[in-house]
């Protein structure tokens, strides 16, 4: 499950360690066209996201940044082992670029300055790490394969409660220097790469998730 804005690419680097496994990248877009923005929730959206995808106890599944958020509402839901990189299940564990009262995010977004060049040089400018840099801008472009709307419905579920678990805690993979996502409060996995260790550190993100016997 990719993060905010993300496609398959977000995957590139690590699928290569996941070749014993029959892989499927989820596309929100389809789900997040049913819902009528702002009515959308996190436990609606990821029960029909589940119905659509077909998601089974049985499966396995990655989430990076906002998709370890959807991963930790559909393991509620089907019982599915989860791994979370650089991800949350407590939406305040979230830098916002915007003030988040009043929601200035949602309008930014409707309005199309997310996917300005402005934006992109404005925070692609703040990054020394130009490897880092290099994959913040491949997001950021494919922000422009989303439609407004369907970037304010992902956002929307960010304003929500933190999710409490009967489960135990997943596999959490993060890096305590992520400047999108903050460290969690649950025990989790330390490794380096900011919040795109899967990018930049693939074969050590890998051997840091569940063993398959």
């Amino acid at each position: 499950m990719p993060g905010f804005g993300e496609d398959s690419f977000c995957f590139d680097e690590i699928v290569p360690y996941l070749n014993d496994f029959e892989l499927k990248i989820v596309d929100y877009r389809p789900t997040l066209d049913k819902f009528i923005f702002p009515f959308i929730s996190l436990r609606t959206f990821t029960k029909q996201l589940v119905a659509d995808n077909n998601i089974l106890k049985e499966d396995k599944i990655i989430g990076h940044s906002m998709g370890g958020y959807f991963a930790f509402s559909v393991r509620e839901l089907t019982g599915a082992q989860i791994c979370m990189i650089a991800a949350f299940s407590d939406p305040q564990k979230l830098y916002h670029f915007f003030p988040t009262f009043p929601r200035s995010t949602q309008l930014n977004i409707i309005s199309g300055f997310l996917k300005t060049n402005y934006l992109k040089s404005f925070l692609l400018n703040k990054i020394k790490d130009e490897k880092i840099k290099k994959v913040q801008e491949a997001v950021m472009e494919n922000f422009k394969t989303f439609s407004n709307l369907q970037l304010a419905k992902m956002m929307e579920m960010n304003y929500e409660k933190k999710i409490i678990s009967s489960y135990p805690n997943p596999l959490r993979i993060h890096d305590v220097n992520d400047k999108v996502i903050k460290a969690p409060d649950e025990p989790f996995t330390s490794i380096s790469g900011g919040h795109f260790c899967l990018n930049l550190y693939p074969k050590e993100t890998y051997l840091k998730q569940w063993q398959i016997s």
